[in-house]
């Protein structure tokens, strides 16, 4: 509480849009501040902002781009630029659930809008404190490494742009939160590749331990971040949809879907790995799916989306890469299965390929990040790339994060993916997924 009440928000606010400045930990602190007023950047001075260190004029000035600030000021906003992101990093987030995803329905009111703004705002604040927090404290010549940095620097405008929404009358105004919240999700849209990139050219001095840790957190807190701001946004549309007159009945809530077809998805996707493997191999293997047309389940279509896309994948490049002549496994389809228990609510969706199984060496390490068994020569293959929910199709192309982001995607909501190999065979994947209540739904 001492440090919360420490912290002047606003001058933090103006103090990131206003001075440019590099975060890297110090050995004996943890965390140090480079400062300097660059020629481009302007102030105004304000009665809400200890401005002092800037001469007051009557308008806008250009601040001479070698004036630098004294020891004191350095300190003072380095330590409160700290206490800012050690405060929300420490908050304790409730991991997401769909009890969140439904907390609000279209069309929403204004108060609803309101209270849903703050909700989001205070989370994406702590999540990407969060992140700051966790860089901050690898290893010096982790964090000097360019492609982290980048990282680490991409996070910081975030907290700024967060920052920068005033309370409380920002947050009556939706229109800026959407541009901010659809800036973030372009920013970042291909962080991944730069992060793993960074940690992969520092993983002789940093045990994998320890790289699998910060990853596992990274992925999770970044898919978490990514469905609050497209959640938001989805609903905010929905809701001025429904009261426009143009959306009558929707089965959306926001990113959730009350009542998805899943064999429609799975034909989706199906035809979509298809068409990657035609132009790779000029060969598409067909999807039969042998019960469960019908079943209908409330889920998050892009997260599951993503999950299958990588699973059939795998699966028909198994087909292809193990064909040998004389033998027609090439011909025979990837069979899908899908069962629904109504009397706990949950779907199993269980995908059998016959590609020959996974070799021992390979199955051991499938769940490695940046393990992947396409070779470097190959990395500009469409059916190498690891495809996230709205993402370009070769963001992270080659980096071996395919099945742990598959499983990162349904740990999300305690689901899970299961995989079975028998070598000269096939493999069986198993995707459980746990639903919401109906009364969540209503």
């Amino acid at each position: 509480m001492l440090a919360r009440r420490s912290i002047n928000y606003k001058k933090l606010h103006w103090l990131l849009n206003n001075v440019h400045y590099t975060l890297v930990p110090r050995i004996e602190t943890g965390i140090a501040v480079t400062l300097c007023l660059s020629k481009n950047y302007y102030s105004t001075p304000s009665e809400s902002l200890n401005t002092d260190h800037i001469t007051k004029y009557d308008t806008r000035k250009k601040i001479n781009k070698y004036e630098s600030l004294d020891f004191n000021k350095t300190y003072d906003i380095r330590t409160n630029i700290e206490l800012l992101i050690q405060d929300y990093a420490n908050k304790p987030i409730p991991p997401l659930s769909y009890d969140f995803l439904t907390s609000f329905k279209p069309p929403l009111t204004d108060n609803d809008m309101y209270m849903f703004s703050i909700r989001s705002i205070n989370l994406l604040l702590a999540y990407t404190s969060r992140r700051l927090k966790a860089i901050q404290n690898l290893p010096y010549i982790a964090v000097v490494n360019p492609n982290v940095e980048e990282s680490n620097s991409l996070y910081l405008k975030t907290l700024t742009s967060l920052l920068s929404i005033e309370y409380p009358y920002d947050l009556h105004y939706t229109e800026k939160i959407k541009t901010l919240l659809t800036q973030f999700l372009d920013d970042h849209q291909d962080t991944l590749v730069t992060l793993s990139k960074g940690l992969q050219e520092i993983n002789e001095i940093y045990s994998n331990a320890k790289i699998i840790a910060f990853l596992n957190d990274h992925l999770r807190d970044r898919i978490a971040m990514k469905l609050i701001a497209t959640h938001y946004l989805t609903l905010i549309e929905q809701s001025d949809q429904i009261k426009a007159g143009t959306l009558k009945d929707s089965e959306m809530v926001g990113v959730l879907h009350r009542s998805l077809s899943i064999s429609a998805l799975i034909k989706r996707v199906s035809e979509f790995v298809g068409d990657l493997t035609f132009i790779q191999y000029d060969r598409v293997i067909p999807v039969k799916i042998l019960t469960g047309e019908n079943i209908t389940f409330p889920c998050i279509p892009t997260n599951l989306e993503y999950v299958l896309t990588e699973v059939i994948k795998n699966a028909s490049r198994a087909h292809i890469e193990s064909r040998k002549p004389g033998l027609d496994s090439i011909e025979k389809p990837i069979e899908v299965s899908i069962f629904y228990n109504k009397t706990n609510n949950k779907l199993e969706i269980r995908i059998c390929d016959f590609g020959g199984g996974i070799k021992p060496d390979v199955e051991a390490k499938m769940w490695d990040y940046s393990y992947s068994t396409v070779e470097a020569k190959k990395n500009d293959n469409l059916l190498d790339a690891n495809l996230m929910p709205g993402e370009d199709v070769n963001s992270v192309c080659g980096m071996g994060f395919g099945l742990p982001l598959c499983r990162a995607y349904l740990k999300m909501f305690d689901d899970r993916i299961d995989i079975q190999s028998l070598l000269g065979w096939g493999t069986d994947v198993y995707i459980h997924l746990n639903g919401p209540s109906k009364e969540l739904l209503q």
